[in-house]
Formats: structure tokens, C-alpha cells, sequence
């Protein structure tokens, strides 16, 4: 059947909008009715827009020139409510650790450095308020915009020098905002919180100098307590500023970190000084730190005490934990360790081994953990149990002799603390054939005191029935399993409290007037003895007396001869506490001259010589009574010493190993042998 055209034409006008319906036939004719269309559907209502995802942000304020006995004295009175509301306050230090490569300025530059880097100077490289330096460690504001590109940092400061400091991460971008409030306080609070509620910023990072300030001018008295308060009113304002953006925005996690970046001298002066009072500073975050020590009422004499404390380097991996921005761990090189999460090692240190062919490293552990890493320049080296408190790596390879430096890194599980370490390398010397030659006694004092070379003789106590006493195995200084002989108490009439009364051989095992001769021998002390005799063959009451000594006179040898009524002139010779060291004196009779040496292992050999008389060459064997070590040629320096006083004792240690005699010079190349090689003596003895 064939469809009328004119009904076609009105099915076609029927899909019009719904407003010509009415045209489309509504009670027309024809033989089709009309099927009405239905209205439409309503539009489905909106689907909720998700919640924003979570964001980790975090509020840095530091304050300078905070003392920490002031600060206590602020707390106590409740002058800083905004601080005692933050958190727990912990108890810190600054200025690296004293005497080490870490050492640096308690100062505002080398502070911030630190905060800022997680790292001390011998890595952030910023040693004084100097504002031409540059940072020789990686920020926190440049690690985090590597792993996290889309941040952005702020930094306000009231001290002028940060800003310029950190002139170079604001050119390379890491550095959105870079404030410098000129000194002003209240444009630190101003400029900070109006970063902070913006929104615009994941690390907001803000300097207060208020008390440093007050201090130069007026010191330690009410006025200063009165810029700790004001300062507290400041952190106040910022908290605030965050109160109203965790509000409006409760998807971001704000971290928040007060810390005082150092303390101040004596008077008030931020002079740098490193003492407790410059040094020992404190911090505060909102959140439960994983290191927990109670704060110290007021200042601990020593800053070594601190070391157990947080640190200013800790700042920097604790924001970058909380931020996910900490560098990997074949790249890290932070100092400090995170004080959330896991705790890391602590009093990480590292030293030279004696042999000075490797690094020894130690630390502490806050809590237990499963194993421990250790990796140098980013590659593992050793993984050790969970106990354990220390490695030494000689695994390195060397080319030559120099200063070699490394980072380590100690892995705790997954935490993860670096450290510097350098290493003055000399290639291995070994034990030179010739130093056989000519050797005529030699004492190990390794258990026993007896001579190699002439089995019957040995060192005799000039207290009779004095025993001697030795080092555990591995005490020595020969390596592994070696012993010294030990400075211990009298066991027969008490002389003094802290050596053994001495040791003697015939002095003509040891010196002569008419041949040459040289003696060495390996010495250990603590270097608080002074004026008294090492070995002396002589009457200590002078220097002046016939013969030979070397007294010990604080952290020096003090090597000295003498004819009766004139010394010829006495050397002085360094060595390091607790160390061994090796040494020796030569005299040439014939050609009257005597030649002194001290190897010390951070000192190297160091040596003097003098010209003799025939004079000085007849009285080399001095009393004749015998040749001591820790006592006077005649076994009276004990009992002198005393004088008849029961209660004078003699403090300090001498401690002594491988005693042996030449009968003829020594050269230099041979002393140097012995000394770096470490190599027993008895290996050249069949």
C-alpha cells in the first residue's frame, strides 16, 4: 500500500518541538490517529563533586638568639602561652658537634643553614652571617619541589640575611617567596600569615629576631623577658592564621615546627662562642616526636650532654618525612634524623681506624630495629643485626695517599641518617728487614716480662711483689689480639692510686757512653700526668742530674739529658690522648748526637735532636741502677712523690708494650716503619 504523501509530510512535522504539537493533527481527519508524544525525562540532578584529596603542608617559625635558661625562666612564668600550647618542648642543640669536622658558628647564617639543609657546615658550607655564601646542600625547599613539582615555599624573615642566602633557590624556582622584613617582627607575622591563608603555599617558613635584638642591647634582665613574650604573641598570630585555614581547607595536614635556631653569649652578644649557652637551643612541634627527653631545668656545663637531645638538623628530614619529599637513599646526604616516624640512628660519629686504612663509624639506637645498612656514596657496604652499634668499613679502595672524604648513610630499617667522614690515607709501610738488624732486647709486655732476645731476663718491679697487670686481648697497638702492659695500683707499700710502681732492666741493656745505641717502645696515656717520669735512668729531682728521661708533661714527651749541673737543652714532642703512640730516642755517641721521635697518628712523626758534649755522652748511663719505665733511675719517684703523705696520690695512666734496644742508630725510614706499619717486632725475631 502506498502512503498518502500528505500524511508524510505531517509524521515529519511531528518530530517538531513539542510547542507545534497542536499543528500535527490534534482532531484532523484521516484514517491514522494520533499517538501523543510523552514529555521528557528531567534531567538527572548533578553528581556531588569529590572531596579535595588530602594535602601535607607544613608551618616553619624560628627565632634567633633564644637563651635556653631565659627560655626555661619565660616557661616557668607562663610567658609564652602560645608555645606551651603547641606541644611538648624538646630540648636541642646547634653548632655541630664540638672538635669535629660538623663544628660551626652558633650564629644566625650557619643556624638557618642547618635548619634548612638537615646538614652541619661541613656540608651546608655557610659558615658565618656573610651574605656572599652560597649553600653547598641541597635545601628543603629544591628537595621537595623535585619530588613534589607542583609546591611552592614561602620564606619571611625578619633577619636580611636569609633572604640573600637563599637567593639562588628563588632564581632556580624551588623558592616561590622570598620576604625580607628588614628587622621587623610584626611584618613577619603580617607577610606569613597572609601566606598562609592564601592557600597558595604547601611550606611557609618564618624568622623572628625580637629576642636577639632585645638581648644586644639590654642582655638577660625584664626587658628580654618581655621579647619573649612578644614573640610569643607573634607565633600566636601565625597559629591563628593556620586555625582559620584548617578550618576552611581540613583536608590539608599542616605540620607545625617552632624551633630556636641558637642561643646567645654570656652577656647577650650572639658572639658564636661554642658553649651551652650559645649552643643549646629547643624545639616544639604539634604532633608527638618520636624522641622523647625531658627538658633539662637549665643549662648543662657541658654541650656534650646535649648530643643525646634533637638537633637543629633534625628539622629538615622531620618536614620532608611529613611532606613525602625525602631524597632516595642512594642520594641522600642529611645529617639530622626525622623526629617523626621511625626514629633513625643517633650520635652517628665517625673516626679513623687506627690503621688509618678505613673509617670506624658508631651510634646509638633510641629504639630496636630489625637491621641496619650501611652504605658509602650511595652503594650498601655492610647490612648488620638490629643490635648493632657500630662498623668499620675498609673496603674502600685507594690510588694514593691523601684525604680521602665519603658520605655514609645508616639505614635503621627504613630510617635514614647520613654523616661525613674524611680519611688522611697514607699508603701502607711495611716493617722494614733492617730493623732486625742490631736489635739486641726486646720486650713484648704482652702478657709477660720477659725478653725475646735473652730469654732470662725481664722487666723487675721496683716494689717487690708488685704484679703486673695487662690490656685485654685487642687492647694493644700491634692489632688483634694484642695486650700492653697496664699502669695499676701498688701491691705492696701504697705510693699511689693509679700506677704500678714501675719496671726496670740493667742499664746496660739500654744505654752506653762509648757505642751508639737507640730504644723505642709504644706508649699510651690519658695525658693528665705531668712532670713525671716515662722511662729514666736518672734522679728525677733534676733534669739537670746525670742521664737520661722522658717525662710526660701533660700532651707532651719531654725528652731530656743530663751530665750533673746542666741539661743540654730538653725537647718537647706532642702526642694525642688515649692513642697509641710509638717512641724513640737514638744517641750517637761518637759523633755526640741524640735524635728524638714521637709517631703519633693524627700528629705523623715528629722528631728533634740535640748536639751532646763528651760531657753529657759520659753520664748517659746515669745512676747505673737500672732503666725504668714509669719510675726514676733508682725506683724513688713513687715514695718521693708522696713524701711521707699516705693521701698524695698519682692519677693519670701509662700504659706501655714492646719495649725494645738497638746497638746502633736508628734511621728515620726504620722508626717510620715500625710506627705506621703497626707490625710486631717479634715477627723479625725467630
Amino acid at each position: 500500500m502506498t502512503t498518502p504523501r500528505g500524511r508524510l509530510a505531517r509524521a515529519a512535522l511531528c518530530l517538531t518541538p513539542v510547542l507545534l504539537l497542536a499543528a500535527c493533527g490534534g482532531g484532523g481527519g484521516g484514517s491514522t490517529p494520533f499517538l501523543p508524544v510523552p514529555p521528557p525525562a528531567p534531567a538527572p540532578a548533578p553528581a556531588p563533586s569529590p572531596a579535595p584529596a588530602p594535602r601535607s603542608k607544613a608551618l616553619v617559625i624560628g627565632v634567633d638568639g633564644v637563651q635556653y635558661a631565659a627560655l626555661q625562666q619565660a616557661l616557668g612564668d607562663a610567658r609564652m602561652p602560645a608555645l606551651q600550647g603547641l606541644g611538648t618542648l624538646l630540648p636541642s642543640y646547634t653548632g655541630g658537634v664540638l672538635g669535629q669536622r660538623t663544628q660551626q658558628q652558633a650564629t644566625d647564617g650557619p643556624s638557618w643553614a642547618t635548619l634548612l639543609t638537615g646538614g652541619w657546615a661541613d656540608r651546608h658550607e655557610i659558615r658565618s652571617n656573610y651574605e656572599g655564601q652560597a649553600f653547598g646542600a641541597d635545601t628543603v625547599f629544591k628537595l621537595l619541589k623535585q619530588r613534589r613539582a607542583d609546591t611552592r615555599s614561602a620564606v619571611v624573615a625578619s633577619w636580611s640575611g636569609l633572604p640573600q642566602l637563599l637567593r639562588t633557590d628563588k632564581a632556580a624556582g624551588y623558592l616561590e617567596l622570598a620576604k625580607d622584613c628588614d628587622g621587623s617582627d610584626d611584618c613577619v607575622s603580617t607577610e606569613a600569615a597572609g601566606a598562609l591563608e592564601s592557600g597558595g603555599y604547601d611550606l611557609v617558613v618564618a624568622d623572628y629576631q625580637g629576642p636577639a635584638q632585645v638581648a644586644d642591647v639590654a642582655g638577660y634582665g625584664t626587658d628580654y623577658q618581655n621579647a619573649l613574650a612578644q614573640v610569643d604573641k607573634q607565633i600566636a598570630t601565625l597559629r591563628s592564621a593556620l586555625a582559620r585555614r584548617r578550618a576552611a581547607q581540613p583536608q590539608e595536614d599542616w605540620l607545625v615546627v617552632v624551633a630556636t635556631t641558637h642561643g646567645l653569649g654570656a652577656t647577650g652578644v650572639a658572639d658564636g662562642i661554642p658553649v651551652p649557652s650559645n649552643l643549646a637551643t629547643a624545639l616544639v612541634l604539634d604532633r608527638r616526636a618520636n624522641l622523647d627527653a625531658a627538658a633539662p631545668a637549665g643549662l648543662l656545663a657541658n654541650i656534650a650532654d646535649w648530643y643525646g637531645y634533637a638537633s637543629t638538623a633534625d628539622i629538615a628530614p622531620t618536614l620532608l618525612t611529613h611532606l613525602s619529599a625525602l631524597p632516595a637513599v642512594d642520594k641522600y646526604a642529611i645529617d639530622g634524623a626525622p623526629l617523626l616516624g621511625a626514629p633513625g640512628v643517633r650520635r652517628l660519629a665517625a673516626v679513623a681506624n687506627d690503621k688509618r686504612n678505613g673509617i670506624r663509624l658508631s651510634w646509638t639506637l633510641p629504639a630496636p630495629v630489625a637491621s641496619i645498612t650501611v652504605l658509602r656514596d650511595g652503594a650498601a657496604v655492610a647490612t648488620l643485626p638490629g643490635t648493632a652499634l657500630g662498623f668499620e668499613d675498609t673496603t674502600m679502595p685507594f690510588d694514593a695517599s691523601g684525604t680521602y672524604a665519603y658520605d655514609y648513610t645508616v639505614v635503621a630499617d627504613k630510617t635514614l641518617v647520613s654523616l661525613r667522614a674524611s680519611l688522611d690515607y697514607v699508603k701502607p709501610i711495611v716493617l722494614l728487614p733492617s730493623v732486625a738488624n742490631g736489635l739486641t732486647h726486646l720486650f713484648p709486655l704482652n702478657g709477660a716480662l720477659g725478653d725475646r732476645i735473652a730469654g732470662g731476663q725481664v722487666f723487675a718491679p721496683w716494689v717487690k711483689g708488685a704484679t703486673a697487670v695487662y690490656a685485654a686481648a685487642g687492647d694493644g697497638p700491634l692489632g688483634s689480639g694484642t695486650r700492653a702492659l697496664l699502669s695499676t695500683d701498688y701491691t705492696g707499700t701504697k705510693v699511689c692510686t693509679a700506677c704500678d710502681g714501675g719496671y726496670s732492666i740493667p742499664t746496660a741493656s739500654v744505654t752506653s757512653t762509648s757505642a751508639p745505641f737507640s730504644f723505642g717502645f709504644w706508649f699510651r696515656s690519658d695525658a693528665t700526668r705531668s712532670g713525671m717520669p716515662v722511662i729514666s735512668n736518672k734522679d728525677w729531682g733534676s733534669g739537670s742530674n746525670p742521664g737520661i728521661a722522658i717525662g710526660q708533661y701533660g700532651s707532651a714527651l719531654r725528652f731530656n739529658i743530663g751530665r750533673g749541673g746542666e741539661r743540654v737543652g730538653d725537647k718537647d714532642l706532642g702526642f694525642s690522648a688515649n692513642t697509641w703512640a710509638y717512641v724513640v730516642m737514638t744517641v750517637d755517641v761518637s759523633a755526640l748526637k741524640a735524635n728524638y721521635y714521637v709517631f703519633d697518628p693524627s700528629l705523623g712523626l715528629q722528631s728533634s735532636s740535640v748536639t751532646l758534649t763528651s760531657a753529657f755522652a759520659a753520664a748517659l748511663n746515669g745512676l747505673n741502677k737500672g732503666f725504668s719505665l714509669n719510675e726514676d733511675g733508682d725506683g724513688g719517684y713513687g715514695p718521693n712523690y708522696r713524701n711521707g703523705n699516705a693521701s698524695n696520690t698519682i692519677a693519670g695512666r701509662f700504659d706501655f708494650a714492646e719495649f725494645a734496644t738497638w746497638n746502633r742508630v736508628l734511621s728515620a725510614a726504620e722508626i717510620e716503619s715500625i710506627a705506621r706499619s703497626r707490625g710486631s717486632l717479634t715477627t723479625l725475631v725467630p
